[in-house]
């Protein structure tokens, strides 16, 4: 078993804001920005029987900063669209999360590699038609749904000679067809406000790799 808890405290962060300077609307540059991050990490392994290895880790973590970090803008955007800085949770805040995997043999000299992540919903920030931000954003008022994936991969390898051997293996993503939602309706003044959209449903991939 392991037990990690990091602290990282930053400082200096370039941030952009609109303001007014000489009678003009301007984007201005400051070095005053801040983040913080915290995180707490449990992690174990177990070996049930020989050949056998089963991987579990939980994770609380917060992320809070300034929203307005310049390397958000970085790119080519024509007319970005820049509210004022806030300190608040970041996109990324992602206060619990849970995952276990693991390798267990099977009949016929195959192998089974489960996989099951389960973590709280990312946060998003709510705007009005004009693009201004509605409550504070990115709390945890503003939330995707909680997600849950279940993947497993079987994997047999062939051995063709003494230097090569051939490994087959069928993949299935999501084996529960559980909806994570990728994006959200976030504009109050879209009829479709609040509501959650598109998701990887389950999958099935066949692959082969060659062993030296």
């Amino acid at each position: 078993m392991r037990v990690n808890y990091l602290v990282n405290d930053s400082g200096a962060i370039v941030v952009l804001n609109p303001q007014v300077v000489r009678k003009k609307d301007a984007f201005v540059l400051s070095g005053n920005g801040n983040s913080r991050y915290r995180q707490f990490e449990f992690t174990a392994v177990l070996t049930p029987r020989p050949g056998q290895k089963l991987f579990l880790s939980y994770v609380h973590s917060e992320a809070h900063g300034d929203l307005n970090d310049f390397s958000r803008y970085l790119g080519e955007f024509p007319s970005p669209v820049v509210q004022p800085n806030l300190f608040s949770a970041l996109p990324g805040d992602l206060p619990d999360r849970f995952l276990a995997w693991g390798f267990f043999p099977l009949p016929w000299k195959m192998q089974i590699a489960p996989i099951v992540e389960y973590h709280t919903g990312f946060t998003y920030a709510p705007v009005d038609a004009a693009r201004h931000y509605v409550g504070v954003p990115y709390s945890d008022r503003f939330r995707y749904p909680r997600f849950f994936s279940a993947d497993a991969r079987v994997s047999k390898d062939v051995k063709v000679n003494e230097k090569y051997s051939l490994r087959f293996s069928l993949s299935v993503l999501n084996m529960t067809n559980h909806f994570n939602a990728l994006d959200v309706h976030a504009n109050t003044g879209d009829p479709q406000y609040g509501v959650f959209f598109g998701n990887y449903k389950r999958q099935f991939r066949g692959d082969f790799d060659v062993l030296f």
